[in-house]
């Protein structure tokens, strides 16, 4: 049965509620590759994967579902979309994250994170950091691989204990969450996506976007009720869509968040497609494309461990 199917059964047998099975058998397909999905995540990680990746996901299809007739950007029409179908998995993993349970972390805990970076073709060498939640210390690991060395704190504007109080004060609303990110004084993206600029209309949804991966890549520091907002936010931003097996740039498959502004770029969110953990973001360009991934990421009691 195809998504135009599904929705025409939808809409014929069960006008006020979504056919969640149809839609839970194509996502174990999604997930398996047609073949028995494997559970592999140990409980920690799939905790906070839930909370961040399904909540990319929510916000993707469930756009197509209010905006069906989303206008051509950058000079191409909008690729037709799956709406009901992805709407449906996305508000299901807004459900999800909302009822993740999880416990705040402590100012003396440390947020650790392992990221690395792919630029139009450069690889840097993966980095390894550990950020005190108080905002007091912050340690990092030699490429080699085989130093600690700890500092005191940088006090920059995206400090991962700033960051935490971002969250906790950003509304639980998703209209009045997507409405904060839009009139932001100020960028937060984890790479830029649009070259050499963004379609006109488009830079306040550009904006949010790139917010909530901001927020995204820092998954075990985001509460659940905000998790599940910026996910239903994500899906009111118009031209986004779901691309199935996308590729990060250390190669790992996933489900991947698409922003498509046509000629200027397209932005992908990519989402672990076992249990919808955040693995990272890729832009992609006229001239190539970059990346960057997060490897590793949690909360730490001490510099040096890992989650």
């Amino acid at each position: 049965m195809n998504e135009f199917d599904l929705l025409k059964r939808m809409r014929d047998e069960v006008p006020e509620q979504h056919d969640m099975r149809s839609v839970e058998r194509r996502l174990e397909e999604i997930r398996a590759g047609h073949g028995p999905v494997e559970r592999r995540r140990p409980a920690l990680r799939l905790r906070w994967g839930l909370a961040l990746a399904a909540a990319c996901v929510v916000g993707v299809a469930a756009v197509q579902l209010a905006r069906s007739d989303a206008p051509a950007v950058g000079g191409r029409t909008a690729v037709p979309h799956q709406p009901v179908a992805a709407a449906v998995v996305l508000e299901k993993a807004a459900l999800v994250a909302a009822r993740t349970r999880t416990v705040a972390p402590r100012p003396s805990q440390w947020f650790y994170e392992k990221r690395s970076q792919h630029m139009l073709g450069k690889d840097l060498p993966a980095s390894e950091m550990w950020h005190r939640l108080d905002g007091r210390r912050m340690a990092v690991r030699s490429a080699k691989g085989d130093r600690l060395k700890i500092t005191d704190a940088e006090r920059g504007p995206t400090h991962p204990g700033k960051t935490l109080q971002e969250l906790q004060a950003l509304p639980a609303d998703p209209d009045a969450l997507l409405e904060h990110f839009r009139t932001m004084d100020r960028e937060l993206t984890p790479l830029s996506i649009c070259e050499p600029r963004c379609p006109a209309g488009t830079e306040q949804d550009v904006k949010a976007w790139g917010a909530i991966g901001w927020y995204m890549g820092h998954g075990a520091l985001v509460p659940p009720d905000k998790a599940a907002a910026m996910y239903r936010a994500l899906a009111r931003i118009p031209n986004v869509t779901i691309e199935e097996n996308a590729t990060d740039g250390d190669g790992r498959s996933g489900i991947g968040v698409v922003l498509d502004l046509g000629d200027a770029g397209r932005g992908i969110y990519i989402l672990d497609a076992a249990d919808y953990h955040y693995l990272g973001l890729k832009v992609i360009y006229s001239e190539g494309e970059s990346a960057m991934s997060v490897l590793n990421s949690g909360i730490v009691d001490e510099p040096g461990q890992v989650p």
